[in-house]
């Protein structure tokens, strides 16, 4: 508003009397008529209804009721449902060292080689099992001459005995033949003899009986002298000891001589009977510590080429092919992917290698599978493929004891476990699939391929010390369809759906939802004053919708991003972790950077 000045006025005007002009009386009523406009105005603009406030930058979304199913979404990658691990076989200890290390990789072929079946894969240094062998050649030969040397003095001892078992029966023949040739021979001899030499003596003494006679009546006549005579009695007397004589010996040879000849010749015939016995016995004894010692040299001899062919076998480990055709993936153990574990293995040249180390896996390109990981809160809903056991491997295994020793069986334990591998697919079958799964792989964005789960750990896996508080479970969803250019390695998303379903729930998408399970949930609804925020009570909930409990009613015009809203309290914070989705929000994004599915 401009103000004007007026020009001075004379004392005379001044105290003249003021006549005023007719627009002067105008102006008070002009000020009256403002005021009053101004009221009307004021209260019209109070009782007049109001238009509602449009946010351009809001996106919103009406509450309805919605059919919800129960999803959970993970990533992990790509494997082969079929791998032929390369495994080191070579004995821990081999290489004389206490370590428990097996051998040195001397060459290894790179990771992600094409291969075919038959291919060198790895070869581990044998230098040492080569020094060992030469010993071992030695060791062996000795053994062998040992085994021949006991082997031919077992047939010494043999014959040996034969030939002493043998004479002891010759020798008891001979008692026997001595025995009866005395009773049968000998003393019919001597008897015979006696009793002749008796008639002879007897004549003698008879005849000179009767010269006696007659040597009286010579010497009464004259003819002889009675020195003469003297001197025949003398051969009379003689005669008659020589009858007694011979008859002494006839006694003696029938009370005496015939009964120790035959006691004589009896002890014989027993002591060469006992002389066969033990000769017997000792060549039993002798053939059986020979026998012993041959088999134990032969045993011995057997150990040491068993140990010689056990060290060529081990040199044989130390070449180590591919068993298939495939791509060659080194395998890295999940100790290694988590920093964690007292040894770290590593595939390289120069590089020292363990007994029962996986080294590389040989992939069936053909059917691929996720290694994804699920968390404890979803485990309980995931189910994998349900096999029953059929008992076949058990019926093989009862048929091969009815016709086969126990001792062979123990002695071929590793048979069972061949067989059981072998049986494997006849001794289970599958009776029900898993969920089905969606799967997506970063590599082809536009392919989308059926799966479901194959399997489940029942023991949770192991985490690194990001998020050693977070527990979850090894799962492989199986591929269903092939794609050709799928490689293991491969990063991939998994959607599983469970069997958890709900009609006709009251849902909004999960990024409408603030807030945490300890602060409470809360959504922020459109009213005729812009976004007003409300307290909500959750249900089941998926990767995209949750459901509403309390707090909502359909119709309701949600803000699916109330971080745009300045009145927000949870602006700064992601959208809220519902009950079962509790990977979302900051703790999610803490988990989705720390893990990585095991290979």
């Amino acid at each position: 508003m401009q103000s004007f000045s007026r020009p001075e006025k004379s004392a005379s005007e001044a105290s003249a009397p003021v006549k005023t002009p007719s627009k002067s009386r105008k102006g008070p009523l002009m000020g009256l008529a403002a005021c009053i406009l101004l009221i009307i105005g004021g209260t019209s603009y109070y009782f007049w209804p109001k238009s509602k406030v449009v946010r351009a930058d809001l996106i919103t979304h009406v509450v309805k009721p919605e059919k919800l199913q129960i999803t959970v979404l993970e990533r992990g990658t790509l494997e082969a449902l079929d791998n032929k691990d390369v495994v080191c076989q070579v004995r821990a200890g081999s290489r004389g060292s206490s370590s428990g290390g097996a051998s040195t990789i001397k060459w290894v072929i790179d990771d992600g080689s094409h291969v075919k079946l038959g291919d060198l894969l790895v070869e581990l240094d044998d230098s040492a099992l080569q020094e060992q062998l030469k010993s071992q050649q030695i060791v062996r030969d000795r053994a062998r001459n040992d085994s021949i040397q006991a082997e031919a003095n077992y047939d010494i001892v043999k014959s040996q005995s034969d030939s002493d078992l043998q004479t002891a029966l010759v020798s008891i023949e001979l008692s026997e033949l001595d025995r009866k040739k005395f009773l049968e021979g000998d003393f019919k001899q001597q008897l015979a003899d006696l009793e002749g030499r008796i008639l002879l003596a007897e004549s003698d003494f008879q005849m000179w009986q009767d010269r006696d006679v007659w040597l009286d009546r010579m010497v009464s006549k004259g003819y002889l002298t009675p020195k003469q005579a003297l001197a025949d009695r003398f051969k009379l007397q003689s005669a008659n000891f020589a009858v007694e004589k011979v008859r002494e010996e006839m006694r003696v040879l029938k009370n005496f001589t015939y009964e120790r000849t035959l006691k004589d010749l009896d002890s014989k015939i027993a002591e060469a009977k006992r002389a066969k016995e033990r000769l017997t016995i000792q060549s039993k004894s002798k053939e059986i510590q020979a026998i012993n010692d041959s088999l134990t040299k032969k045993s011995i001899f057997q150990k040491e080429d068993l140990r010689f062919k056990e060290v060529e076998d081990e040199i044989k480990k130390c070449y180590i092919y591919s068993p298939q055709d495939g791509l060659v993936v080194y395998y890295v153990p999940e100790q290694t992917r988590f920093g964690s574990g007292s040894v770290q293995a590593t595939v390289a040249q120069g590089e020292p290698v363990r007994e029962g180390q996986r080294l590389m896996r040989i992939p069936n390109l053909s059917h691929m599978l996720v290694n994804t990981r699920v968390h404890e809160a979803m485990r309980s809903k995931i189910r994998g493929d349900k096999w029953t056991r059929t008992g076949y491997s058990e019926v093989r295994q009862a048929g091969l004891l009815m016709f086969r020793e126990p001792w062979t069986l123990l002695a071929n334990q590793v048979s069972f476990f061949e067989l059981r591998t072998d049986f494997h697919e006849r001794d289970q079958e599958l009776t029900d699939n898993g969920l089905p799964v969606l799967v997506r792989i970063d590599a082809f964005p536009d392919k989308v391929l059926q799966g479901h789960v194959k399997h489940i750990d029942e023991v949770a896996a192991q985490s690194d010390w990001l998020t050693s508080d977070i527990k979850v479970y090894r799962t492989l969803v199986s591929i269903d369809e092939s794609l050709p250019g799928l490689k293991p390695g491969m990063s991939a998303s998994v959607t599983i759906f469970t069997d958890t379903k709900v009609d006709d729930a009251l849902a909004v998408p999960v990024q409408a939802v603030l807030g945490s399970s300890q602060t409470g949930f809360s959504c922020f609804v459109m009213g005729p004053d812009g976004a007003v925020e409300k307290q909500v009570k959750l249900g089941v909930s998926n990767e995209k919708m949750v459901e509403v409990k309390e707090g909502l009613n359909e119709g309701d015009v949600v803000v699916l991003n109330p971080r745009n809203l300045p009145g927000s309290k949870n602006s700064k914070s992601a959208p809220a972790e519902t009950p079962n989705a509790p990977e979302v929000g900051k703790k999610r994004d803490k988990k989705a950077k720390s893990k990585t599915p095991a290979a």
